[in-house]
Formats: structure tokens, C-alpha cells, sequence
């Protein structure tokens, strides 16, 4: 690593993903699946309910049958809710670089396979104030990002630290990154919702945001 990147201390109670962790259960009835352009998710919820504030225990894979090599970001993972379809998304290697903070990339080879464990938080918010007609949330499904080119991030992939601090490398990866991110989207799954208490705000949009201080 070149010395102008400063290491950041792994933050121990937000891992994001680990591998070698216990395989996905494929017989598991509650499994969600994706596939797109020879790239593959699954996935394993632990539980049905959802509830303001939980945290849901998810095991996936991820599969590449491409003839290439695909990076992963090793990221804490978000959400998003769509009222419409009352569909709760969480997002894996969601984040582009911040302007100062790069997270670690997982190299994963063609016809390779890689497991993950990770506790995604549910973040529900709807638009205006309460009402008797508000959309609960009442499916839940997995968006994979990853990077179907690795070279432009070669300074990422496999580092040892789990977030570097480098705003010149930030800045120039940045819009490499939006530009180079695909998605895999998995079924929904149904899920019930449990409390009453919901968050009423603006709806967040998936548009790519630089994050200003939010550490993998």
C-alpha cells in the first residue's frame, strides 16, 4: 500500500461480511435467489418479522460463472423501502467511495464461490405524516452490487484493513465506481411486520451517494 493512504482500525462490532462462514442451506424453503449476467446470490434470512430498529441475520453466497473475475465491496449493508410494493431491500456492497474513505474489495475468481454472514438493519420510512393508510412493510429481498471490472480498484482488493483513508484515490475511483457497479436482485421473500412504530420522512433514494464518514 502506497504511504499516502492512512489505514483505518477495523471497527470489530460492524462486520459486514465474514467468509468462510456456514453455507447457505439449499433445501431451506425461505431461500431468495438471483441471477444476472452469469452472477448469482443466495441467500438466507433468519426469521420472518420485521420490526422498527431489527436487525435481520443473513447468510449468502455468491457465485461467479463468469470466464472473469468480479470485486465485491466489503460493506456494512443498507436498506430501502418502497411503499409501493411494501418491499424492504437490502443492499450488499452498496457504497461508492466516500470522499475520503475506500472500503476493502473481495476479489472473487471465475466459477468461484464465496459465503458471508451479516446482520442488516431495517430502516423503514414513509412519506408524510401518519395515516390509517400507510403501507407496512411486508416482503423483504436481497440487491447484490459488485464490480464486474476489478483493475481500475487493484489498490482495494484484498487489503488487510477493512477501509483505507486516501480523498486523492477517493476522487479519482469515484465515478469508475458508478459507473462500473452491476446489481443482482433476488425474489422477495414474504415477511410480517411487528410494532406499530414506523418512521414518517422522506423516502431515501438509491441514487449513488459519496458517504462522509460511514466506515465499512
Amino acid at each position: 500500500m502506497k504511504s499516502g493512504i492512512h489505514v483505518l482500525a477495523p471497527l470489530t462490532l460492524l462486520v459486514a461480511a465474514a467468509c468462510a462462514t456456514t453455507p447457505v442451506n439449499m433445501n431451506e424453503p425461505r431461500r431468495l435467489v438471483g441471477t444476472e449476467s452469469d452472477v448469482r446470490v443466495d441467500a438466507e434470512i433468519i426469521g420472518d418479522v420485521l420490526s422498527p430498529s431489527a436487525r435481520i441475520p443473513i447468510k449468502y453466497e455468491i457465485t461467479n460463472n463468469r470466464a472473469t473475475a468480479i470485486a465485491f465491496a466489503d460493506l456494512v449493508p443498507d436498506s430501502n423501502y418502497d411503499a409501493d410494493t411494501q418491499t424492504l431491500t437490502v443492499s450488499l456492497g452498496a457504497e461508492v467511495p466516500g470522499e475520503h474513505l475506500l472500503p476493502r474489495l473481495l476479489l472473487i475468481m471465475p466459477g468461484e464461490k464465496k459465503s458471508f454472514a451479516t446482520n442488516a438493519a431495517v430502516k423503514v420510512v414513509m412519506p408524510g405524516g401518519a395515516s390509517p393508510f400507510v403501507r407496512l412493510p411486508n416482503a423483504m429481498r436481497v440487491k447484490l452490487n459488485f464490480l464486474g471490472d476489478p483493475k481500475p480498484f487493484a489498490k482495494l482488493i484484498n487489503i488487510p484493513e477493512r477501509a483505507v483513508n486516501d480523498p486523492q484515490l477517493a476522487n479519482e475511483l469515484f465515478p469508475k465506481w458508478v459507473e462500473g457497479v452491476e446489481t443482482v436482485y433476488t425474489n422477495a421473500l414474504p415477511m410480517r411486520w411487528a410494532g406499530s412504530g414506523i418512521a414518517l420522512d422522506d423516502v431515501p433514494t438509491e441514487q449513488p451517494r459519496r458517504s462522509r464518514g460511514r466506515r465499512p
